[in-house]
């Protein structure tokens, strides 16, 4: 008894659990770069299909949206919920916990046909409760209560989450189809991009608009913001209801006022910019996602998985990428990277979104570009951990602990 304690307390001095966002974002990008590889040798007949509830599409879908998606939403949600609240950090032993509850359920998940589907169901649930409990506390402790909208949309991402996974174990009461409560997470973390990603692009650009010499004028509005998520919200509810002709119209809503993000910015030069020009992407990739998908269900012939694919495969791999790249970095201590590399990963990811969107077209077949997409979006998360990944496992280079930003040079 006396060695495993002495052992799990060696395992929290690592670095690796200093700040939430770190495992977290190393394993959420090595989800990305391993399952698709996988995923496309099932496809091929190289690879055994997993016996997975649903089928080999569900686990496809499902590893990525609670592996990846879940894996980032939730290195994102432990660094920047006290950061944005003035809450203390959750600490190391809250982020290790969360950790191996993360990476039980994934290899719950690989091993479901040998022990079922109820680890995985209990594992996965016991994850997102305790998250939703942790961030809860410390966003209504804050006496302002800034960021109820955080709050909102976290905990509709958690909860759908939890029900997704007791769904599985269940048989399929909750949802007809494994897909649809899939989806509905997709969707519910779509808002995150929108109302958070902002915080980080008014720091981005007018950090940028300064050194240009120009005035820092860049501010996301709040009502624009607003709608766009609620649009999105409202559209992932009516899929989920099946009501295919409100879906529809809220989806040709959601893409509108997704692009109507794009009146906030500041049309100078520093558009071409780097690092603005990534977060420049993300109304783009939202806009043409939920239009593709308006359009599909209402009738137009284009196949109803493009708009789905932009969304999942551009608009979050992409919003996930820019969180690794600038948050990622600023919270251990380094400033972003300006290596050449990093404008190759996000052409890489953007090129991903495009032709898997072809997939399906009329005259084209599906199998060379469904290769291509993915061959494409796990190198520029590959690219991501072999050139910026490793820093997140290594000490802080300025002697600083936890999550604080660069120290100032004395």
């Amino acid at each position: 008894m006396l060695t495993l304690r002495t052992a799990y307390l060696q395992l929290l001095r690592w670095p690796l659990w200093q700040c939430g966002l770190r495992p977290f974002f190393l394993a959420g990008a090595a989800v990305a770069a391993l399952y698709v590889p996988a995923w496309l040798a099932v496809l091929g007949g190289r690879l055994r299909a997993p016996a997975f509830p649903g089928g080999v599409t569900a686990w496809h879908a499902h590893e990525l949206i609670l592996g990846f998606g879940l894996a980032s939403v939730i290195g994102f949600s432990l660094t920047a919920v006290p950061e944005f609240t003035s809450a203390r950090g959750f600490g190391r032993r809250i982020s290790l916990g969360l950790f191996a509850l993360w990476l039980g359920a994934r290899a719950a998940a690989a091993a479901i046909v040998l022990i079922g589907v109820w680890p995985l169901a209990l594992l996965q649930t016991a994850l997102c409760l305790w998250l939703l409990l942790v961030l809860t506390r410390a966003i209504w402790q804050d006496p302002a209560r800034r960021q109820l909208d955080l709050w909102a949309a976290l905990a509709a991402v958690l909860l759908a989450a939890t029900l997704c996974s007791l769904d599985l174990a269940i048989g399929g009461v909750l949802f007809a189809d494994p897909l649809a409560g899939l989806r509905l997470i997709l969707h519910l973390m779509l808002p995150l991009i929108v109302l958070k990603l902002a915080r980080i692009s008014m720091r981005v650009v007018n950090r940028c608009l300064e050194e240009a010499g120009a005035e820092p004028d860049y501010l996301a509005r709040p009502p624009r913001r607003h709608i766009a998520a609620l649009l999105i919200v409202l559209h992932a509810l009516a899929v989920l209801a099946g009501a295919q002709g409100v879906a529809g119209w809220l989806g040709l809503g959601a893409g509108a006022a997704s692009l109507g993000l794009l009146g906030d910015w500041p049309h100078t030069r520093v558009l071409a910019r780097r690092w603005v020009a990534l977060l420049y992407t993300l109304p783009w990739l939202l806009g043409l996602g939920y239009l593709l998908d308006g359009a599909a269900r209402l009738g137009a012939s284009i196949p109803p998985s493009a708009g789905l694919h932009v969304l999942a495969v551009g608009a979050l791999g992409q919003g996930v990428f820019v969180v690794f790249c600038i948050a990622g970095r600023m919270h251990i201590g380094l400033s972003p990277d300006e290596g050449r590399w990093l404008p190759l990963a996000a052409l890489m990811l953007l090129g991903a979104a495009l032709v898997r969107a072809l997939a399906g077209m009329a005259g084209l077949h599906a199998l060379p570009l469904w290769w291509c997409a993915g061959f494409l979006w796990s190198s520029g998360f590959a690219l991501w951990l072999w050139r910026g990944g490793v820093d997140l496992a290594r000490r802080r280079g300025d002697g600083a602990w936890g999550c604080v930003g660069p120290r100032a040079p004395e």
